[in-house]
């Protein structure tokens, strides 16, 4: 078995980085822009800079932001993944068996 560690910097959710797919304001008063090359997120209800994760209408719609901020996005990819190549190996012969027998179907057996 190979163990692949995956290091990742951990990234607070501030409305910035994650492409805004996720982060939400409650009150719906998170207003995006573009200064230049870079991109501000206002609060239209305090009339100031979104301080992201700190403030209490911050949410998270995919239900992963740990209560200090962390994306728990990236901490999946951080966690020590074991690969067995005998497992592996076992999947692809499943699909290829699968795929084998849609040949079949279709009288095209012979392209396998």
């Amino acid at each position: 078995m190979s163990k692949v560690n995956v290091q990742v910097k951990v990234k607070y959710c501030d409305g910035t980085w994650c492409n805004f797919q996720y982060f939400r304001c409650a009150k719906k008063a998170l207003k995006i822009t573009r200064q230049g090359s870079r991109v501000v997120t206002q609060c239209t209800l305090f009339g100031g800079p979104c301080i992201g994760y700190k403030c209490q209408y911050a949410i998270c719609e995919a239900h992963v932001m740990a209560p200090d901020g962390r994306c728990l996005l990236d901490l999946r990819n951080m966690e020590t993944k074991e690969r067995d190549i005998v497992e592996e190996a076992k999947k692809l012969d499943k699909q290829a068996s699968v795929i084998n027998r849609h040949l079949k179907k279709l009288g095209l057996k012979d392209y396998m």
